[in-house]
């Protein structure tokens, strides 16, 4: 069986998390047979794959909320 990365896998940012969920979840949908332990792990990397996606939205938008605040404090100084 071929390795899913060939070089060492960083996590530094959901979407890191997402893709590599992905890739997994993708390996499974894939190869051999359906059984209840994999549709178990599907499930389980689904939905830690949809909190990933959340993280990342929520984590652009606290970024956007800093720059608004940052451009905010700017503008007082004058």
């Amino acid at each position: 069986m071929a390795p899913l990365y060939k070089n060492e896998v960083r996590l530094n940012r959901p979407q890191d998390v997402r893709r590599m969920l992905s890739r997994v979840i993708n390996h499974l949908l894939t190869t051999g047979e359906m059984t209840n332990e994999k549709a178990k792990a599907i499930n389980a990397l689904s939905n830690t794959t949809l909190k990933s996606i959340e993280m990342g939205e929520l984590q652009e938008e606290l970024e956007q909320l800093k720059e608004v605040v940052q451009r905010l404090e700017g503008s007082g100084d004058e």
